[in-house]
């Protein structure tokens, strides 16, 4: 009797998953959040992709997904995803729970600065974007909790040729703020400019970069004198200097 009810039960358990496995991509796409549009779906909610995805009305690029059955058994439905598009990529673990939390896991990406403006701007920084986001939780649509670092190449600021080399942003994931993405910034071995920054984000999109900058011996003479409209150095050749912007 207890062998057929153990039978029984895997045969409704496989059932199931197999039943939701071979659903249509569609259902998935009518469960997502309001910012996330999905157009030339194809495929199942287990394994498929679309065409184009949409964040908050910004072309994305193309997507996959491929679903992970062990994390049924954990109470998550998870994913690996990933996004294509011509200037680069995105791709890592997402899961979401039933309370509704979603985390995505070693995040790998290398797109370019400008990748969430839905089109160019004249303020517009300039420079690609990659590195690894170890963990992340979002909740309300925002990331709350962030921990990875990202290198920012080859930067341009809006409106110039001048290119002032990479620089580097960790955040920090043992300091939550709802209100709020903290990183800081430093520069990297090609940079034009030592810098020593914090960088806010916030939910509405905006962001301010605060901290100092002073020019490095292989600092070009153009880039050196764009300094000049920070005002006077300190006695240590530093000047302060606040960015703020919106994305």
């Amino acid at each position: 009797m207890r062998q057929a009810w153990l039978l029984g039960l895997v045969g409704i358990v496989v059932f199931v998953v197999v039943g939701v496995a071979t659903l249509p991509a569609s259902l998935l796409v009518s469960r997502l959040p309001p910012q996330i549009a999905l157009d030339g779906v194809s495929g199942t909610v287990w394994h498929g992709g679309a065409d184009s995805v949409r964040l908050s009305g910004t072309p994305m690029g193309a997507v996959t997904w491929n679903a992970e059955p062990a994390a049924l058994l954990r109470g998550e439905l998870a994913y690996q995803v990933a996004m294509l598009r011509a200037d680069g990529y995105l791709r890592g673990r997402i899961a979401a729970t039933a309370g509704g939390t979603l985390r995505g896991e070693q995040i790998e990406l290398s797109l370019p600065v400008t990748a969430l403006q839905s089109q160019a701007a004249a303020d517009a920084w300039g420079g690609g974007l990659s590195g690894v986001v170890r963990s992340a939780r979002l909740e309300r649509g925002w990331p709350v909790q962030l921990d990875g670092t990202l290198t920012v190449t080859d930067l341009k600021p809006p409106g110039s040729t001048l290119r002032i080399g990479s620089y580097l942003i960790d955040f920090d994931g043992d300091a939550p703020n709802a209100a709020a993405l903290v990183g800081r910034v430093r520069e990297l071995e090609d940079a034009a400019l030592h810098v020593r920054a914090q960088l806010t984000i916030r939910p509405d999109r905006s962001y301010r970069l605060e901290g100092e900058v002073t020019p490095r011996p292989n600092t070009a003479p153009e880039v050196a004198r764009a300094l000049a409209f920070l005002g006077q150095p300190d006695a240590s050749g530093r000047r302060a200097f606040e960015i703020t912007g919106t994305f």
